[in-house]
């Protein structure tokens, strides 16, 4: 029963949900939880709906020239001549192309000659667009010097105008904005998607509309229009002459880099690397869709929010009457709702509503209810229904938890919890378990649980009796030397195995009903299950360990230059999955997949895995089926988790995707084999190889931090060398 009145109860949860609200604005006004708005619709974003906003059919639409590695191979003398450009600029134009921009730095000259071409290309096309920024450096005395970039003059008074290729980097490394216009050189220069919009209409927007290409104000891209799909034509190819005219009819043109090499690649919601050209077209779809007064994305109103809080408040506190089951429903389907809510704001309507703290607040009135505390009160009053159903879910969870890799340590607490749960449904003064020995002898090892008002001494236990009901496999009643307190001794016995005797103090005033005494039997059959399955579980866990490390050793026995690498790499591999916060399970898989990551090697000639010199090309081929016959070998083990085989077969791909043996490139790789990756390498270079001497720690950090980005992710040779 409630302590309150029902009038004064009803006052204070309408004052608690005030006060929840105001907290929540509060927690909106300073941005407590922007970082994971943020994150929350960066996810939104890389869930398209079937139907996504179109670019608008008035405006012209967008294409990408790519400066890719296929057309660096082909002209690899970089820069190229920017006569070179002029052909291009021709060719676009005869297809038709409504505006040309170079995302390019022209800032230094070329040939006079090469400069001269180009420069009559721009002129004769009139409407090429190109790039320019600048750089803040801050001097030793405080000062501030801008470095500018911009085409050289002749390049400069050619074109139809400059666009800024400047974009803000959140702090969490991430590009989601961009300035309309920035001041480079005291000129305000619009942002080069919007200079090209401009040069593609020959209708700047007038000033005062908020849409000013000098506006510097920053406006978010709406990366939902990355789709449809922005077509892309390789350089080489324009300049070969091998594209459909159709492709650029009619279309505004951005030119620039998305190879690796150039290191113009930013971590954007949609894309982990996306290069800086295809950022500028998203871009001009987001400025072209604001022209053609599409909706583009934008944070919603503040006042959206703080309505949202208001009726989220007050709409739980009516839940707090519903049933458990009901209330968590409830609950859970409103932080459900909210979130496809979300979703579908960003998508339909371009408004970022921030929902962190929405659902914050949906999990604190949830804490917080009048119903959970009553649940509460009510379970441990009905002693007789609630409380052995607590006691039977238990059982559950213990039962699950014997499949966890922290299964020892985590019996130790679910032994606590049985021990102050079985106390609580029996009004127990205190509740012992006495471990038995391998030859089944009751000793000292003992767990005790004891009303947290109890004083510190161990309670006494009668040995004789414990033991009498552990050999007669039977429950057996006494009093204690004092006469006021009834024990109950409860055998733990699993199938033949004597494990141990549970012990349960009772004040005698009350008297132990059938009920307490069928509970104290059934915790204590429980507990004598679970600690057989554990013990069953370390002897199996053993085996296979022993085992794992037997194959890895005669991986090592053949291939006798790596003694010991299989080892360490498991070693340093888990270190860094525990740096990283991994779950213990997944490293434990981790440290399997190291010590058997080169198990494939067994199928490996021992004239071409022992081979001081290079390989020729057919035998690399082969070497590099090792990962694939590593696979074979460990795929059929039963439990194996799919970590463990992810080491085996991905530990040769590269971040760039031109590993093997399936190429997967960046996130696709997993991360365990990116972890075992990386220390493979290290390891490798420092030990001595019949084809090379070891290097030293520095030669292989200048190897590894060459290779980050590159073969290795670089987030993790970071890590690596913390």
């Amino acid at each position: 029963m409630s302590r309150f009145p029902p009038f004064l109860r009803d006052r204070i949860q309408v004052v608690s949900t005030l006060a929840v609200v105001v907290l929540a604005i509060l927690a909106q006004g300073i941005g407590i939880a922007d970082g994971l708005d943020r994150r929350l619709q960066d996810s939104f974003l890389r869930m398209a709906p079937d139907r996504i906003p179109l670019p608008p059919r008035s405006l012209p639409d967008v294409v990408v020239v790519t400066i890719d590695p296929r057309s660096l191979r082909a002209s690899v003398d970089w820069p190229w001549p920017r006569s070179l450009h002029a052909k291009a600029i021709e060719r676009l134009d005869t297809a038709g192309a409504r505006s040309i921009a170079f995302d390019i730095d022209f800032s230094s000259p070329s040939t006079p000659e090469s400069d001269a071409a180009f420069a009559e290309g721009i002129r004769d096309s009139g409407h090429v667009v190109l790039a320019t920024f600048s750089q803040i450096q801050t001097l030793a005395d405080g000062a501030r010097l801008e470095i500018v970039n911009r085409p050289i003059p002749r390049l400069e008074a050619a074109a139809a105008g400059l666009g800024s290729v400047l974009v803000p980097i959140d702090p969490d490394g991430v590009v989601r904005d961009v300035p309309r216009a920035s001041r480079i050189a005291g000129d305000e220069i619009p942002s080069l998607a919007r200079a090209t919009l401009g040069v593609a209409t020959s209708q700047a927007p007038s000033p005062g509309t908020g849409k000013d290409p000098t506006d510097r104000r920053t406006a978010a891209l709406d990366f939902r229009r990355a789709l449809p799909e922005i077509p892309t034509l390789a350089y080489i190819d324009l300049i070969e002459g091998r594209f459909d005219p159709a492709l650029i009819r009619g279309r505004s043109v951005f030119i620039g880099a998305t190879a690796a090499e150039f290191q113009d690649l930013w971590s954007t919601p949609i894309a982990p690397a996306l290069p800086g050209v295809l950022i500028q077209a998203i871009g001009y779809r987001t400025a072209a869709a604001e022209r053609a007064g599409q909706s583009v994305l934008a944070d919603a109103p503040a006042t959206w929010a703080f309505l949202a809080y208001l009726v989220l408040g007050f709409a739980t506190v009516s839940w707090n009457r519903q049933s458990g089951l009901a209330r968590s429903l409830l609950f859970l389907g409103t932080a459900a709702l909210s979130l496809g809510l979300g979703w579908a704001t960003l998508w339909f309507l371009g408004s970022r509503i921030p929902l962190a703290v929405a659902v914050g607040l949906i999990a604190t009135q949830y804490a917080l209810g009048i119903e959970r505390l009553r649940f509460r009160i009510q379970a441990r009053a009905d002693a007789q229904e609630s409380s052995l159903d607590a006691l039977a879910r238990l059982g559950d969870a213990s039962s699950v938890s014997l499949a966890d890799e922290k299964a020892r340590e985590g019996s130790q607490d679910s032994l606590e919890l049985a021990l102050e749960l079985l106390g609580d449904v029996v009004s127990a003064s205190g509740v012992v378990l006495l471990r038995a020995s391998a030859s089944g002898t009751l000793g000292e090892d003992r767990l005790e649980w004891r009303p947290g008002d109890s004083p510190d001494t161990p309670l006494p236990i009668d040995l004789e009796a414990a033991s009498r009901a552990l050999r007669e496999t039977r429950v057996v009643e006494s009093r204690a030397a004092d006469d006021d307190v009834q024990v109950v001794h409860a055998p733990l016995v699993a199938g033949a195995e004597s494990l141990g005797v549970l012990v349960v103090f009772r004040p005698s005033r009350q008297p132990l009903d059938a009920l307490h005494r069928r509970t104290i039997s059934t915790v204590a059959a429980q507990l004598a299950l679970t600690a057989q399955n554990l013990q069953l579980i370390d002897r199996l866990r053993e085996t296979f360990e022993s085992s794992i490390a037997a194959v890895a050793g005669a991986v090592e026995a053949r291939d006798g230059y790596t003694d010991q690498h299989c080892r360490r790499l498991a070693a340093f591999s888990s270190l860094m999955g525990a740096r990283l916060g991994l779950p213990d399970e997944e490293i434990r898989a981790m440290e399997l997949g190291a010590l058997l990551h080169d198990v494939g090697k067994i199928g490996i000639p021992d004239a071409i895995l022992n081979k001081p010199e290079g390989l020729d090309a057919e035998e690399r081929l082969l070497m590099q089926r090792h990962p694939e016959i590593g696979a074979g070998i460990i795929a059929p083990v039963v439990g194996l988790e799919p970590s463990t085989l992810h080491c085996v077969i991905h530990h040769h791909e590269r971040w760039d995707g031109t590993g093997y043996p399936e190429g997967l490139e960046g996130e696709e790789i997993p991360l365990v084999a990116r972890i075992v990756s990386i220390v493979d390498v290290w390891d490798a270079l420092s030990t001595e190889r019949p084809y090379k001497k070891a290097y030293t720690q520095t030669e292989v950090r200048d190897r590894l931090l060459k290779g980050r980005g590159t073969q290795f992710d670089p987030d993790l040779v970071d890590l690596f060398f913390e």
